[in-house]
């Protein structure tokens, strides 16, 4: 396995600096992509805090955008310049855990071919608890898993539950050629832009491994600048994200299975979006919520849906009659 880590940055020097000096230790690493979405002033070598021996570390390959467009963007540009057999998207405020290191041997010494990995990680929220592990609603589908340290493949039906976990970019291994080959990308809009590559990769994989391992902690902030607090229009583009799931739910009868999941994750998504909004958005964002559902979303999955879950199917038509979620 030869492992290439992508990190897409912007204007987070301090995390970047944090993070590269935890890469440079990582024997693993083959090969380490910056993907800079047009941060000012720019994060490179040159950055302050970033030492010498870092800087100059030689898996280190620094890419800038010419604007910003997104952390979306960014990986898809890192990962047409990746070399590696495997890649690894990491966000520059996020921090390994020393068993990324063995779950890497472990998926070595297998030998095995699997179109990605899924693992686990600890949300900063749970540590300041006092936990070590996901949110409880995430941490919920992984004990019914059953999944272990040692990575296994994940069945079917266990894949049609494992998929309702959060929508994250960093808690997978991808093999380089399974994205190229299936054409799955991030979605290049301001945010949700993780969501396409999660739920296609479930869609389209054919060998799922699955390892209980916490590899990663990943850091919420609930408040400044970060993409993940805006509250303006950038939101409304989440449908670009949703459409071509919904879509190639209907390729085959066997994805059929993770259309239950998909349509709570979205039934549950517009919702989050709705209170995170600025409240005199919320309105002109229900009515885009009620045209998606009665325009975009095909007719064969609210049949479905009111057959296999019928609560599931009411919140979803209180949305397309325009009421807010609940």
């Amino acid at each position: 396995m030869r492992l290439s880590l992508v990190i897409p940055v912007w204007n987070d020097p301090e995390g970047l600096t944090r993070l590269l000096t935890q890469a440079r230790e990582m024997t693993c690493l083959a090969e380490i992509i910056v993907s800079d979405d047009a941060s000012e002033p720019p994060c490179g070598p040159g950055m302050p805090g970033l030492s010498p021996e870092v800087a100059a570390d030689p898996r280190l390959v620094w890419l800038r955008s010419d604007r910003q467009r997104g952390a979306g963007h960014a990986r898809n540009m890192a990962l047409e310049q990746a070399t590696g057999s495997h890649v690894l998207f990491f966000d520059s405020d996020d921090l390994f855990l020393p068993d990324l290191g063995l779950l890497i041997a472990d998926l070595a010494a297998m030998k095995d071919h699997f179109d990605f990995c899924l693992f686990c990680h600890v949300d900063s929220r749970v540590r300041a608890t006092g936990g070590y592990g996901p949110l409880p609603g995430d941490e919920r589908y992984w004990a019914a898993s059953g999944a272990e340290e040692t990575p296994a493949l994940l069945q079917p039906g266990a894949a049609s539950q494992l998929c309702r976990i959060a929508a994250y970019p960093w808690n997978k291994i991808y093999r380089i050629g399974f994205l190229r080959e299936t054409g799955i990308r991030c979605t290049e809009i301001p945010v949700h832009n993780d969501i396409e590559l999660h739920w296609m990769s479930f869609l389209k994989a054919q060998r799922i491994l699955v390892s209980r391992r916490i590899c990663c902690e990943h850091f919420v902030i609930d408040r400044g600048d970060r993409l993940t607090n805006r509250s303006g229009r950038e939101r409304f583009e989440v449908f670009r994200a949703l459409q071509p799931v919904l879509a190639e739910l209907l390729c085959a009868p066997e994805l059929l299975a993770f259309a239950e999941p998909f349509v709570e994750f979205q039934t549950r998504l517009f919702g989050w979006i709705t209170e995170t909004l600025a409240p005199e958005l919320r309105p002109e964002f229900a009515d885009l919520v009620q045209d998606f559902l009665l325009h975009k979303m095909p007719e064969p999955l609210f049949a479905l849906l009111a057959l296999r879950a019928p609560g599931l199917s009411a919140r979803v038509l209180r949305q397309a009659a325009g009421r807010r979620p609940q």
